[in-house]
């Protein structure tokens, strides 16, 4: 026979469980700043690496200096490495066949110059933590 006693407390716990639960799994929205040698960095990408073996990580372009990573796609919390990208602005153009158009499909390659020192790119050890309380905005400042 059913006991409606015992349907209640189960009722209860499920509603409970059930209505708690993180729609964007734990992750956070990311922001910040990157400023180079004093100035915003016009354009360029900011790179989270995860470090403690976090399921995401994330790579955003920069708009006029700042950078966003909205919530439904942020990071969970965790430590991460971070690296800093931007091209000089100068695509200088190196022919390979001079009478083809640059880009992919055609003649020539495109070449940039990196403006961020290596220790802030592709040998960086810079990390940034995640929080799982709090605003995650980060400053960042590279000489």
């Amino acid at each position: 026979m059913f006991s409606f006693r015992g349907f209640v407390p189960l009722f209860v716990l499920i509603v409970f469980s059930t209505g708690c639960s993180d729609p964007h799994g734990g992750r956070k929205e990311i922001s910040g700043t990157v400023k180079f040698k004093g100035q915003s960095l016009k354009d360029g990408t900011v790179s989270f690496e995860p470090l403690d073996g976090q399921p995401t990580r994330a790579t955003v372009l920069l708009t006029a200096g700042d950078f966003t990573i909205p919530r439904p796609t942020g990071l969970v919390p965790g430590r991460y490495l971070l690296r800093v990208s931007a091209g000089d602005g100068k695509t200088a153009v190196n022919p390979v066949e001079a009478d083809k158009p640059p880009g992919p499909g055609g003649g020539t390659n495109i070449i940039s110059k990196e403006l961020i020192p290596a220790d802030w790119n592709v040998k960086s050890k810079q990390e940034r933590t995640v929080a799982a309380d709090g605003p995650n905005r980060f400053e960042i400042e590279i000489p």
